[in-house]
């Protein structure tokens, strides 16, 4: 049974994970929330291992980067789950930057019914 404190939001948004100077890049989050994450990679952790994640966003025309550490709560085939580490004001803004990202590169699927009416006065 998954226990969530916040909700999370569907992703397709690259990240790289180190852990004591080993980096593994190119992990996908597949779904992120203020609470943690859950990552594509082929490497797994032991739980309750803490990583640094590494995000690389491009918005209105500039780079920005956010290291923000997270523990890992369970392991399985396809992936991690991880928790949100370290709650503190530069977190929380990273956050909040993240997540703002990936819910603007959000499609809908109505979008594309949407785009195709013409309105006519």
């Amino acid at each position: 049974m998954e226990q969530r404190w916040s909700p999370r939001t569907r992703a397709d948004l690259d990240v790289d994970l180190s852990f004591h100077g080993e980096i593994v890049s190119g992990c996908k989050v597949k779904d992120i929330g203020m609470g943690g994450l859950f990552i594509e990679i082929e490497k797994t952790f032991p739980r309750d291992t803490v990583v640094e994640l590494k995000f690389k966003i491009r918005a209105a025309g500039l780079d920005t980067k956010h290291r923000i550490r997270a523990t890992v709560a369970r392991a399985c085939d396809g992936g991690l789950g991880m928790m949100f580490c370290d709650f503190d004001a530069g977190t929380f803004r990273s956050l909040q930057e993240v997540l703002h990202y990936v819910q603007g590169h959000r499609v809908p699927a109505s979008t594309e019914a949407s785009d195709s009416v013409t309105h006519t006065h």
